[in-house]
């Protein structure tokens, strides 16, 4: 079973024009944390009537976990942990994610709203993101020691998280590293976006040595080299030296996985690294490229917890990044 901690977002979308996108201030094609002169639009996205809105599940975590729940399709294979309010997008979303499936336990912070991530989508298939974390980043390390979820840790094998996390729960990550190191259990982690590792370089400095497969894209390597002080700036070389960052486990070897959009998939294994080419798409066939990145993760946990060779969990990453692609968001089709 995989386990993850999260940042539980609920994805709004809806269709907009540029006047609208104007009103708020917002570029076409962009994504920014909410602002106060936002709350407006969440009121109107979420009470109003004048849209046609579609609710998934969101956040780059969770999305990579319901990718991987899809592949498995056995109920409860992933489970999904981290905060939400004590209100009904919070209801909405646990609901969501348990039609598909995956199981929940989600600390809810009394008095606080649920994550969400307003989506306008535009001309051109553009799409303009404004997230408010709210509860997502209230995340308490009392909630992962319970009993319940603690048993939940236990029963599980492979361990995944965001980088995001390290903002609010960086010793509920530790407690699962050193969890997952005692009991030679498989921990990964996202490096979600280039400025975490400057933001929070202490935390991911103290995190980094539990993993025992790193995964991002070529920008989030490369500012991540810089910050470490690499003194490379080949991709190549920055790949090999985060992977012979000191490590906790060593039972198990370090792998290293960027992708690089169209650019085949970079994979360092037991001092090897092999390129992964992509399946070609054409610019039509796109609608949306926000959710590739977690589809690839997903597609790739799928495999990796059942104990298929890396090579196709790979490939399976790589398959599942091209299914998201020509849908909006991280949308799933229900199976039975």
């Amino acid at each position: 079973m995989i386990f993850g901690l999260v940042h539980p977002l609920l994805d709004i979308s809806t269709t907009v024009d540029q006047h609208y996108l104007d009103r708020f201030g917002l570029k076409a094609n962009d994504g920014i944390l909410a602002q106060e002169k936002h709350r407006e639009l969440y009121d109107e996205l979420l009470n109003g009537s004048r849209f046609d809105v579609k609710k998934i599940p969101g956040g780059a975590t969770q999305n990579a976990l319901r990718v991987a729940q899809w592949y498995l399709r056995e109920r409860h294979a992933t489970t999904i942990v981290g905060c939400v309010g004590d209100d009904k997008v919070g209801q909405d979303m646990k609901e969501l994610l348990d039609r598909e499936g995956c199981r929940t336990e989600l600390m809810v912070a009394e008095g606080a709203n649920t994550g969400t991530c307003a989506v306008l989508v535009s001309a051109g298939a553009n799409r303009s993101m404004v997230t408010r974390l709210d509860a997502a980043n209230l995340y308490k390390h009392s909630h992962l020691i319970s009993d319940k979820v603690w048993s939940i840790v236990q029963e599980s094998s492979f361990f995944y998280v965001s980088s995001f996390m390290l903002n609010c729960s960086c010793d509920t990550i530790t407690t699962i590293g050193d969890y997952a190191v005692k009991e030679n259990k498989c921990f990964m982690m996202n490096l979600s976006a280039p400025y975490l590792s400057s933001l929070f370089k202490d935390a991911m400095q103290t995190v980094l040595p539990y993993c025992d497969i790193v995964v991002g894209n070529s920008d989030e390597a490369l500012a991540l080299a810089e910050n470490f002080k690499f003194n490379v700036t080949e991709l190549y070389e920055v790949v090999k030296m985060l992977a012979d960052l000191p490590k906790h486990n060593k039972q198990r070897k370090r792998i290293v996985m960027i992708t690089q959009q169209e650019l085949p998939v970079i994979v360092y294994s037991d001092g090897d690294i092999v390129e992964y080419p992509v399946i070609s798409i054409s610019s039509e066939d796109i609608v949306d490229t926000n959710s590739a990145g977690d589809a690839f993760v997903g597609g790739f946990l799928a495999g990796y917890a059942v104990e298929k060779p890396l090579k196709d969990c790979v490939q399976n990453g790589i398959e599942a990044a091209h299914m998201i692609l020509q849908v909006s968001g991280c949308t799933l089709t229900l199976r039975d």
